[in-house]
């Protein structure tokens, strides 16, 4: 069995210096196309929030003309509260109504 030696060649024999422009001209293309996507997202971020505001209000002024600015002034979810023989914010409403988080991250792990 022979004995194997290993040497590593000098980085300037790997990337030479063409190489080497190459490599930085690529990085500073990929920073630049990222800044650039990252700029245009923030840039149109306002137009987005002011027409998602614009929207609600309009919800929320429809709502207010038909008199639904709670969830118990529905006649749909009155006629359950009807049905199930309970009141806004008692005992049976919140248990069916409210939800609980669990910490699911490690039963994803395990799959």
């Amino acid at each position: 069995m022979s004995n194997y030696q290993f040497e590593e060649r000098p980085a300037s024999v790997i990337l030479g210096r063409r190489g080497l422009f190459k490599v930085v001209g690529l990085c500073a293309v990929a920073a630049g196309a990222t800044g650039w996507a990252v700029g245009d997202l923030l840039a149109n971020r306002n137009s987005v929030l002011l027409a998602r505001q614009k929207g609600l209000y309009a919800d929320d002024k429809l709502c207010q003309a038909m008199n639904l600015t709670s969830s118990h002034q529905n006649p749909v979810v009155r006629q359950i509260y009807v049905d199930l023989g309970a009141a806004p914010m008692d005992n049976t409403m919140y248990g069916l109504l409210h939800t609980h988080y669990f910490q699911r991250t490690q039963l994803a792990a395990h799959h």
